[in-house]
């Protein structure tokens, strides 16, 4: 999801009631305190209130492994006005993992809690310090340890990804571990991993016994998954299938408000990457996919989406 979600995606899926929270891209730790401007990169919305343009508040995540760096750069966070600060054991890319980040941390829950507790002792009294892990690193053995460290020092929230660093995202996702941890911690813990439609929904919370789960990869399939879910609890009702002009309409806004910024072969290679997404679980996605996959101009792709102008169906979805 590196890349495809940042401010422009948190303000086009936060447009319509849906999400409580967000969450942005991780900002990298390693020895030094980072200037303002790379945590404004990674959080605009510092100066804008810390929420999304809709209002949801937005969490400022940090990926490290040295605890005074962790501290240092949280301190930073808080000045430049963050609301909350999200520690980062979770991801499982090679590449952070060989550089002692993310869920390679997990292999040792006394530095998960050391991490925590650095960054809780520097802003814990402000602002409440959350992380994320995942069951383990190669295997589950010390998840709950894992999960009792970051409990421990001081995290006021903890999502579990169900599953290792090394499944991947390879299915399934275990949420009963998840289960098994939330029972054993006193904050609220949150289910993450393989939610994909409503059914995966209620599974997550009804094998987690977790009152609130996470949304990713979900999300970008989906861009009506979190309201879906919304609605659903409100009325009982479900809403049908997002069609295939709605998914059209989000990628075409999201190219309008990236190409403001960025270099249209940037936009074109990020619009691909959503699509990517969405073609896991949608078949006329995946049809767009493979008749654009190697299109390199912007304009073509987008006529390509087949988005027309705003209609109703864009913006609505019927009760199935």
């Amino acid at each position: 999801m590196e890349g495809v979600i940042d401010a422009h995606t948190r303000d086009l899926l936060t447009r319509r009631p849906g999400f409580d929270w967000t969450v942005t891209e991780f900002v990298r730790v390693v020895d030094a305190r980072l200037p303002p401007r790379v945590f404004r990169r990674h959080c605009p919305e510092l100066d804008a209130g810390v929420t999304t343009p809709s209002g949801v508040p937005v969490a400022l995540q940090l990926l490290g492994s040295d605890p005074g760096a962790l501290a240092t750069n949280a301190e930073q966070a808080l000045r430049l006005g963050a609301i909350a600060v999200d520690l980062n054991f979770g991801c499982p890319a090679k590449l952070v993992n060989r550089h002692d980040g993310g869920a390679s941390l997990l292999r040792d829950p006394r530095r998960v809690r050391a991490a925590v507790a650095a960054v809780h002792a520097a802003v814990g009294s402000e602002i409440p310090v959350t992380a994320k892990i995942r069951l383990g690193f190669s295997h589950r053995r010390l998840a709950l340890d894992c999960a009792r460290a970051a409990e421990d020092g001081g995290a006021a929230q903890l999502v579990v990804h169900a599953r290792t660093r090394d499944e991947g995202y390879r299915p399934p996702a275990h949420w009963e571990w998840v289960g098994r941890i939330r029972r054993h911690l006193r904050i609220p813990v949150v289910a993450n991993g393989d939610i994909w439609s409503l059914e995966d929904y209620w599974k997550a919370r009804t094998l987690s016994g977790c009152r609130d789960v996470m949304l990713g990869r979900g999300a970008l399939a989906d861009p009506w998954l979190a309201p879906r879910i919304r609605h659903w609890l409100a009325t009982g009702e479900q809403l049908a299938a997002t069609p295939w002009q709605a998914r059209a309409k989000v990628l075409a806004d999201f190219a309008a408000l990236q190409r403001t910024t960025l270099p249209e072969r940037v936009v074109t290679s990020l619009i691909k990457q959503w699509l990517n997404h969405m073609r896991q679980r949608d078949a006329e996605a995946a049809r767009r996919f493979q008749a654009l996959k190697r299109i390199n101009d912007l304009e073509t792709l987008l006529a390509g989406l087949g988005c027309k102008e705003p209609e109703p169906e864009c913006n609505d979805l019927a009760l199935a």
